[in-house]
């Protein structure tokens, strides 16, 4: 890791992130869907998908997670270091976005997989939707808590934090690059819903991508070390 450039480094979390992506529609492609259906219920509905999707994206949010961590590490020494930012409110809430972010990325893939893989294996034993889907929403509840507290203080914080130090210029980076956040990201995810349901999955992520895609380019130089 020594030898490898700051650029190399923040590239990473890119890495991780194009691996999250494939992890998100493995899980959140063609299972559940919004629905008025006479055929739905509480609104849904859900198709039994192969548990093989499910194990692929778990392994995925491990990888990824692993893969941000480095990225996301080197980011904090740049912004630091080079940019003096330590003591800036701004960057402390955007440093805890992304600590929270190494494990939130793990525990996202595995914790929502657990739900379609309870539909299925509601389905498999009953054969009825509505019985897999009242056991997945009790699996769902238990989870519930976490799950919002990782989103509000991983997407929620950075983009904030993102979004204040590109404003207040305590980063190289152009005004309309402020809209490489997650949350922001994910919002424009939901306008692909009306496509084809499920194909926001992966926006969220992307969110992510970008936002450490622009920071590898914009940062530092490309054989710069810090």
């Amino acid at each position: 890791m020594k030898k490898l450039t700051s650029r190399q480094k923040l590239l990473f979390a890119v890495y991780g992130m194009l691996l999250a992506i494939v992890g998100d529609y493995l899980l959140g492609y063609g299972t559940f869907s919004t629905s008025n259906a006479p055929g739905s219920y509480m609104g849904m509905t859900a198709n039994v998908v192969p548990d093989w999707r499910y194990a692929v994206s778990s392994v995925l949010g491990f990888v990824c997670a692993a893969f941000f961590a480095v990225g996301a590490c080197e980011l904090f020494r740049v912004m630091e270091i080079k940019y003096k930012l330590a003591d800036k409110f701004l960057y402390k809430l955007f440093k805890v976005a992304n600590w929270g972010g190494i494990l939130y990325f793990a525990f996202i893939h595995i914790g929502i997989c657990m739900l379609p893989v309870v539909f299925n294996a509601g389905m498999e034993v009953s054969g009825d939707m509505v019985t897999s889907i009242d056991m997945t929403m009790r699996v769902l509840k238990s989870i519930a808590v976490p799950m919002i507290a990782g989103f509000v203080i991983c997407d929620g914080f950075v983009t904030v934090a993102w979004i204040g130090m590109v404003i207040k210029k305590f980063i190289p980076v152009k005004m309309w690059m402020l809209i490489c956040t997650p949350l922001i990201s994910a919002l424009i995810g939901q306008l692909m819903n009306y496509v084809s349901e499920g194909l926001d999955s992966g926006f969220e992520s992307f969110g992510w991508l970008l936002m450490y895609l622009v920071c590898a380019l914009k940062l530092v130089e490309k054989n710069e070390k810090v």
